[in-house]
């Protein structure tokens, strides 16, 4: 067994990729940090939204209700993309999500809409995901695709955190022209966000022509027909959407609100708010994102969700222990928020890469079934954020306070790391492919016969 030393030198040689690979990683680390630079702008607007325009603790997942409806049609955008070329279900919908940023810097006097474009924004950068995870597979070899996206995660959460920290500042420094200096900020990240689907305009898609068809027209009822009988006919990619269901739904039920609890809750400063919702947790991902990404190539995906899981929740727990805690000791104020948001950016770049790009190719096979599964996985986490979102407002709106909702979800969140680590025993004793590229290399053989 490798040591854990032994495993860090070889992550930090040189990522020795094929030719056309390597282009496929400098236009995808391009398009992750502009991307990632724009998200640490945007990702402030609920803070701008509550200090500058008095929004309600129910407007603040607005944004989420949104991007989960967007999730919902990632369903069948997943099985009509999946014989067709996948580059113009990126392009596209990046283009649109920009446009819908600059009309969010237009709402700057009403939360609710501002909220709302905000939401329309990440509505359309989701329903991307579904082809940028079947252009990585397609471009990237399997094994090396965990070690590449981890890279490249890595260093657009560093791009993150000095933007998103960046944005705070000036508007902490900014006074009373907060307002403008907002308005600055959004349309900057706007243009910012268009010049990112751009560099990823530019990767060269290794679509194999023999897979594509001629006939474009949409097939609404077939496309989803094809999504329910992947679902049906595969019990383990079942038990994997579970895992997510119950993992997805308790984070994503205290998630947007934890804006409100260190704002009001805590009285932390726009400064202080950014550094412990994205900031601090960025800067943990960048030092091991990449590290995650290298032991994702060797290890079992069950095992690596229930780590991530387990990190994930505690950072919950943290958090809502914080006011009983500083009662007792004042200090603890800092402290613990610190250690939550550690704990969790250590993991975060990880959960990423796992759910957006590589986690489903476990139970994927190769070819167009990619984006199939990959638009079920987009519509759990649509369905997940409109339910998840929808209580977590009715609970804000009937005054439940936000430190009860981050102690339910992180122990949720815990429970869905036991589950992954049942599954991950259950499949162990009915040999089931261990890692990734094991899963693949069935197809390969067969293919070989």
């Amino acid at each position: 067994m490798e040591s854990l030393a032994e495993k860090s030198r070889e992550f930090f040689t040189r990522l020795d990729l094929p030719v056309e690979a390597r282009r496929t990683y400098h236009f995808h680390l391009t398009y992750a940090v502009l991307d990632a630079v724009a998200g640490g702008i945007f990702l402030n607007a609920p803070l701008v939204a509550l200090r500058l325009m008095g929004a309600e603790n129910w407007h603040l997942p607005l944004r989420e209700v949104y991007s989960g409806i967007g999730m919902l049609a990632a369903l069948y955008l997943g099985s009509w993309m999946a014989p067709r070329r996948k580059m113009p279900f990126v392009f596209i919908p990046g283009m649109l999500a920009g446009l819908s940023a600059m009309a969010m810097a237009l709402m700057m006097d009403d939360a609710y809409w501002f909220l709302t474009f905000f939401g329309l924004g990440a509505l359309l950068e989701i329903m991307t995901r579904p082809a940028v995870a079947a252009i990585l597979r397609l471009n990237y070899p399997v094994e090396q695709r965990g070690h590449a996206t981890g890279r490249v995660r890595r260093w657009s959460s560093l791009a993150f955190m000095l933007s998103n920290l960046a944005a705070a500042y000036m508007l902490q420094l900014a006074g009373d022209h907060a307002k403008e200096v907002a308005f600055a900020q959004i349309v900057f990240a706007a243009l910012i966000g268009l010049a990112a689907f751009f560099c990823f305009r530019m990767i060269r898609v290794r679509d194999d022509p023999a897979r594509l068809r001629a006939d474009l027209r949409p097939e609404i009822l077939k496309n989803i027909r094809d999504a329910v009988e992947v679902v049906v006919r595969d019990g383990r990619y079942r038990r994997y959407l579970f895992g997510c269901f119950l993992d997805g739904f308790f984070g994503m039920l205290y998630f947007p609100l934890i804006w409100a609890f260190l704002s009001k809750n805590l009285e932390f400063d726009y400064l202080a708010c950014a550094a412990l919702m994205h900031a601090i947790p960025a800067l943990a991902a960048f030092l091991t994102t990449g590290l995650l990404g290298h032991w994702f190539d060797r290890s079992n995906p069950w095992i690596s969700w229930a780590w991530i899981r387990f990190a994930w929740g505690c950072d919950a727990l943290l958090l809502a222990a914080t006011p009983l805690a500083a009662g007792f000791f004042p200090p603890m104020i800092f402290i613990l928020p610190l250690l939550g948001r550690i704990l969790r950016g250590s993991v975060q770049g990880g959960w990423w890469v796992l759910w957006w790009q590589i986690g489903v190719t476990h139970f994927a096979p190769p070819g167009e079934d990619t984006s199939r599964y990959m638009g079920i996985v987009v519509f759990l986490n649509g369905a997940i954020r409109l339910l998840a979102s929808a209580t977590g407002m009715l609970l804000a709106a009937l005054m439940v306070p936000p430190v009860n909702l981050l102690l339910l979800g992180g122990l949720g969140v815990i429970l869905s790391g036991v589950y992954s680590l049942g599954q991950a025993a259950r499949e162990k004793r009915e040999h089931q492919p261990k890692t990734i590229t094991d899963f693949e290399a069935q197809f390969e053989k067969q293919e070989d016969r």
